[in-house]
């Protein structure tokens, strides 16, 4: 994630405020600059829990739906950035309830599958991140890559700040001691990418 320029974040979170109230009133063209804004982080978000691109995209194209259409119950208490990861780690959840049911099949099918990189370090974050539950894989992206606070992953998630800052930390150390047994030169690249040093 590229640093910020002091005040700049706060500018971003005031010019979606201002679209997301201009949707309310009825624009419905203004919503595109909300997808444009969220588009790359909700799919990467949504591609690190479903592993799957073509389920990702369809994940995606459903939150900004769903989101669209429940944007009248948008409070300001939170960030929309916030109130957007809410919805769609819910449906990320459904989604994996009903795979659940399916999941030999699923498995198999995913290994037929040619597997796409999203990214220079993503075998091995990929790796890492298979090595996690669902629930973990949640707060590390929340936490480690999208960077919002306890609090707010609390709010997300529906859990209390103070358990998601201990799963938090069980997970980081769950994953340093994986990272222990690859070697050192896992161990920097994936602590530097992923903010765990």
């Amino acid at each position: 994630m590229q640093p910020t320029i002091p005040g700049e974040a706060e500018g971003r979170r005031e010019a979606i405020e201002e679209v997301v109230e201009q949707v309310k009133s009825g624009d419905k063209h203004a919503y595109q600059a909300i997808i444009l804004q969220f588009e790359r982080q909700m799919y990467t978000y949504c591609y690190y829990i479903l592993k799957n691109h073509a389920e990702t995209e369809d994940a995606v194209q459903e939150i900004f739906i769903r989101a669209y259409e429940h944007i009248h119950q948008y409070k300001r208490q939170v960030s929309f950035s916030a109130w957007l990861y809410k919805m769609a780690y819910h449906h990320l959840i459904n989604i994996k309830k009903k795979q659940s049911r399916f999941l030999n099949l699923i498995e198999h099918y995913k290994e037929q599958q040619p597997v796409m990189q999203i990214s220079q370090h993503e075998p091995v974050v990929y790796e890492l991140l298979t090595y996690l539950t669902a629930e973990e894989r949640h707060i590390l992206l929340l936490k480690a890559v999208e960077q919002y606070t306890f609090e707010e992953i609390s709010d997300i998630m529906g859990l209390k700040s103070a358990t998601i800052r201990k799963k938090y930390e069980r997970l980081r150390r769950k994953l340093m001691d994986r990272i222990s047994t690859k070697g050192e030169v896992a161990r920097g690249t994936i602590a530097e990418t992923n903010g765990l040093r």
